[in-house]
């Protein structure tokens, strides 16, 4: 009886560690299959972006500011709906476009939020939903400033603490626009800028749309908010990457565009749930208008992102890479003319304007998201029967005392 128990027990042992030996050859097709789809990917977008990006100059500050000066004087005139009455009536002269009240670069390492209620004692002159104009002079640029936002307060007050008092040195007419989605489960960062897009351009006629992420702090006030007559990366140095642009089509963090080229683009894709694939989709629909790109100095166009863990309702999505195909005919149908949302709530906040809105239901392949197990952190159905498999192999031999010759 004991023999015929060993024999059964060593067959059990053969059959798993079969199945295990399946389950590895299985995993290693599909990581093999995803590297060369990867590589194939990247080799696409490199093969294509070195012609159509204008790449990160190198200049010196003095130069940069001088040709910024040029550039302003020339192009950043208000138009006649922006003009204040100010400007009108007593013949107040066009804000400088380099002001002498800029401090050049800002210590945010060592920055700490501030509470809500004394930032806005400090922000007295804010008129309500967190917009800003200069007193002494006519602005030549009208900013909205656009915030997708869920559960990161301490972020949003840290970049509100530097937003404002950067903007107003400036001398920009701004308003910031904080846009918060209450469902579904799943983060939509681009449907959530179309949102804002949509729902600011109602508000005013605003010359510039900078789109920008809570996480991504300034680090040099030089870096003005204003458009370009290309689309434009604002936050194109971060720390992360060492203060270097790490592919060429990169774009995302703080991106800006005019009124004419963000609707030109069609905006931002609606497709794209969870972390992943709206910046590198954007760039494709840049490429389809057959557009470039403007990115400042690296001497000043400089970003701290600010760390933190991965968000349980901002899963990977794994299938992001699909924006790295150039799809032309799906830009035309897929953006703002295919965005659907609920505004739930509108508040003029004294530091921002404040927008709740619902998003359609995120796909299938989320489910998980709403048991709060992200991408990074979810076990694949693999790893669970090699780990299975492991601990009954562990239990066989313990309990019996076998040998394996």
């Amino acid at each position: 009886m004991i023999g015929l128990n060993q024999r059964t027990m060593k067959t059990v042992i053969c059959v798993i560690l079969l199945i295990q030996m399946v389950i590895l050859l299985v995993n290693m097709i599909q990581r093999q299959t995803v590297v060369q789809k990867d590589s194939k990917a990247t080799d696409e977008k490199n093969s294509v972006e070195v012609s159509t990006v204008t790449p990160p100059d190198n200049d010196t500050l003095e130069i940069f500011l001088t040709d910024y000066e040029e550039y302003c004087e020339r192009n950043l005139l208000p138009k006649a709906s922006n003009l204040l009455g100010s400007y009108n009536n007593n013949g107040t002269s066009l804000c400088a476009c380099v002001p002498d009240s800029l401090e050049g670069p800002l210590n945010v390492s060592t920055l700490q939020p501030l509470p809500i209620g004394e930032m806005e004692l400090r922000q007295t002159e804010l008129m309500p939903g967190g917009t800003w104009a200069p007193a002494s002079c006519q602005p030549r640029h009208r900013v909205a400033v656009i915030i997708p936002f869920r559960d990161r307060e301490e972020h949003l007050l840290l970049l509100l603490n530097i937003l404002h008092p950067m903007l107003q040195r400036q001398l920009l007419h701004y308003t910031i626009f904080v846009i918060e989605q209450s469902r579904p489960a799943v983060f939509n960062k681009a449907a959530l800028m179309n949102t804002g897009f949509t729902e600011a351009r109602s508000v005013a006629d605003f010359d510039c749309y900078i789109f920008h992420d809570v996480d991504m702090l300034p680090e040099d006030d030089r870096n003005f908010y204003s458009c370009s007559e290309v689309p434009r990366h604002v936050g194109s140095h971060i720390d992360k990457w060492d203060y270097i642009v790490p592919y060429p089509g990169i774009f995302g963090g703080v991106t800006a565009f005019t009124r004419p080229l963000f609707e030109m683009v069609n905006g931002f894709s609606n497709e794209y749930y969870g972390w992943g694939g709206e910046d590198d989709d954007m760039f494709s629909r840049i490429r389809a208008r057959n557009l470039t790109i403007a990115r400042f100095s690296k001497t000043v166009a400089r970003y701290t992102m600010i760390k933190h863990k991965s968000d349980a309702g901002n899963p990977y999505n794994v299938k992001s890479g699909i924006a790295w195909k150039f799809r032309p005919q799906q830009y035309r149908v897929d953006g703002l003319n295919s965005l659907r949302y609920k505004l739930v709530e509108f508040e003029p906040r004294p530091l921002y304007s404040w927008m709740l809105v619902t998003l359609p239901p995120h796909p299938s392949y989320f489910r998980r998201a709403y048991r709060g197990v992200s991408q990074a952190t979810a076990v694949r159905p693999a790893a669970v029967f090699a780990y299975v498999g492991h601990l009954a192999l562990g239990a066989v031999l313990i309990r019996h005392n076998l040998r394996l010759r």
